[in-house]
This record gives C-alpha cells, sequence and structure tokens, in this order.
C-alpha cells in the first residue's frame, strides 16, 4: 500500500505567528525569537525572503514549517540564515587547536589543546532553528529527518542564494536556567555579563566580544575538568539532529562557540548529500511498484514552496506518485518535481 504522508512541509510566514511563536518558545533559544515582536519581524523577513525579494544574503532569513495534514497544525521547524559572518557582524568562534612540547631530558611529550578566538566577515550560510514538538518526536515519519533535510532540498534549488559553505552550531548540554559553564568560567569574566545577557546582545551587537576577549589563547588544562569536559559536546536533546546532519554529511569543524563551547559541524555545499542527491523529474500519477524508494518530494512556484515524504517511483526522467500526493502539494501530471532520497 502506498505511503500516506502525515506532514506537509512549507514555507512560513506571517500567518503562522501564533503558531510559531509557541515551537520557539519550546526550543527557547536565539535561533527563533521568543519575543513576540521579534518573530514577527523574522517571519516578515522570510516571507520576503522566499518570494526572492531580499538581495543581501545576511538579511535573509527563510523558515520552513511542518505541519499536520488536515489539521493545519504546525508541529515543527526549521530556519536558514543566508549569511552568517559580515563585516558589520562577524561570525566569531573559537577555533579548536593545540600544540606539542617535548623534554629531551625528561624524555616526555605534552599535546596542549588550546582554544583561540577567530572570527569572519565573509561567513557562510548558517542552519538552525530546528525544533519539533515533544509529542512529535519519535514519530515513526522521522519528522526531524524532514524538516531538517527540507533545508537542503531548498538550498539544491536556489544555489545563488546561498554561499559555497553551510554551518551549524549544536546546542551543548544547559544548566537550570538557561545557564552555561564554560561562559561562567571564561565569558563571564571577560565581559561582566550574564551567559543570557551575552547571547541576547550578540544577536543585535557583537563589538563587546572583539573588545573584551583577550587575544591569547586559552589553554584547556588550565581550566576545570568538568569544563574540558564540556567542550565540543552536545545536549542530550540536541543528538537526534546532529545525527541526522551527520547522515547529510556535515562534520565537526573543530570550532566552537565563544559562549557556550558547543562545537560547530559544517561543509561544502558540493559536500551536502542531499544537495548533491537532489534531481528534477516529471510528476506521474500512479502507483509505486515494489521497486519504490522513499523521497522528499518539493515544488516550488507561485503558490509557495512546499515538500512532503512519499513513496515513489523514479522512471526515465519521471517519478510516479500517488494522486493523493497531486492533492497534498497541488502539482498536475508534467510539473517538475525536485526529489531527495531519504533512505531507510
Amino acid at each position: 500500500m502506498p505511503f500516506a504522508p502525515s506532514f506537509l512541509l512549507r514555507s512560513a510566514g506571517p500567518n503562522d505567528h501564533r503558531q510559531i511563536l509557541r515551537l520557539a518558545r519550546e526550543l527557547d533559544s536565539t535561533s527563533l525569537p521568543t519575543d513576540s515582536r521579534e518573530l514577527a519581524e523574522v517571519l516578515e523577513q522570510s516571507k520576503a525572503a522566499f518570494a526572492g525579494k531580499i538581495r543581501d544574503r545576511a538579511r535573509a532569513k527563510y523558515i520552513f514549517a511542518a505541519e499536520e495534514i488536515g489539521r493545519r497544525s504546525i508541529v515543527a521547524a526549521s530556519m536558514i540564515i543566508g549569511k552568517h559572518g559580515t563585516p558589520r557582524s562577524p561570525h566569531y568562534y573559537f577555533e579548536v587547536d593545540a600544540d606539542e612540547r617535548y623534554s629531551h631530558t625528561l624524555q616526555r611529550m605534552f599535546r596542549h589543546t588550546y582554544l583561540r578566538l577567530r572570527h569572519s566577515m565573509d561567513g557562510p550560510t548558517e542552519i538552525g532553528g530546528l525544533i519539533v514538538a515533544a509529542p512529535m518526536r519519535g514519530h515513526p515519519e522521522r519528522i526531524g529527518k524532514q524538516i531538517s533535510w527540507v533545508r537542503f532540498a531548498y538550498i539544491a534549488r536556489n544555489r545563488r542564494r546561498f554561499e559555497r559553505r553551510v554551518i551549524a552550531e549544536m546546542l551543548p548540554p544547559t544548566l537550570p536556567g538557561h545557564g552555561n559553564r564554560f561562559w561562567d568560567h571564561y565569558g563571564r569574566l571577560v565581559t561582566g555579563l550574564s551567559y543570557r545577557q551575552a547571547d541576547r546582545l550578540s544577536t543585535r551587537d557583537k563589538e563587546f566580544i572583539h573588545a573584551l576577549f583577550p587575544d591569547a589563547p586559552i589553554y584547556v588544562l588550565m581550566l576545570p575538568e568538568e569544563i574540558r569536559n564540556a567542550i565540543g559536546e552536545v545536549g542530550e536533546d540536541t543528538r537526534g539532529a546532529l545525527r541526522i546532519l551527520e547522515q547529510a554529511g556535515l562534520r565537526y569543524l573543530n570550532q566552537i562557540d565563544p559562549f557556550d563551547g558547543g562545537p560547530y559541524y559544517g561543509c561544502s555545499v558540493d559536500e551536502i548529500i542531499p544537495v548533491r542527491n537532489c534531481s528534477s523529474y516529471r510528476a506521474s500519477a500512479g502507483s509505486p511498484s515494489g521497486d519504490a524508494a522513499h523521497f522528499l518530494i518539493a515544488r516550488n512556484d507561485a503558490r509557495g514552496y512546499r515538500a512532503l515524504a512519499a513513496t515513489a517511483q523514479t522512471r526515465k526522467g519521471q517519478i510516479i506518485l500517488p494522486s493523493r500526493i497531486f492533492e497534498i502539494l497541488k502539482i498536475r501530471e508534467g510539473d517538475q518535481v525536485d526529489c531527495v532520497p531519504l533512505g531507510a
């Protein structure tokens, strides 16, 4: 029996404000604003970005929503930031490196890991803001993978809107009250700000990072053991999202966030597996046969960007889809659709 999808993935806009705000507050990250007015501005940006009306990549933010078909209830979201790092607002990170020391007298060698503040004024595209409503986590249709990979399908279709490299900041373990051990042992001491204050301020103004963070490297051995062990770690709730990105080809960059110590993953767009495997087919109605596979199927036209996961069969430039898929995506036979294999 053909696979019947439960979720429609689509571009989000101002009309989704109430439901996206609820999800954003569940994530409570600076990626998706939890302030109602700020989120309204981002959703307006998203609408304009999808319409191709924002030329400045650093201002282009694309928010994707996953809604339950039939209920129109948004259960997941994700986003793309066209460019993270400009002369006005650089991309700051700690590079994780090491130097080796050897004593001939003692015949001992030590490898000392250190962190050095770096920045980029010509930064990459960033993906983030991924959140799946708690009741939908573990859903058999793997809505987390769908809402994550739909971003890559969109990038594949619109390569000129994005940078040549993509990064993702993974959230580290957190303390009660949104605290962070790494920040408390370093950032708070050099800025006088709480983690929450610094994180919020950095979304508007990053001058204090360049002004107050020392240029000298931080030798990790000088930090408490619990902090050393936390550098580059991801939180328990983030592990699933990380696995999905690793399946897509992103890898640890030996870089961490200078605020919370969370790791940066990334790669070139050409190395992203869903981007490489994205192909365009003409839609044809029918019943997929025994050699059918599972695809993320997307359509971008005047109705906007939309996608879903479905079982389908490719054949001679065509993709064979059940009639129900045509109804949900609002497409007709012969329309071009983008297809990304989702795997097992």
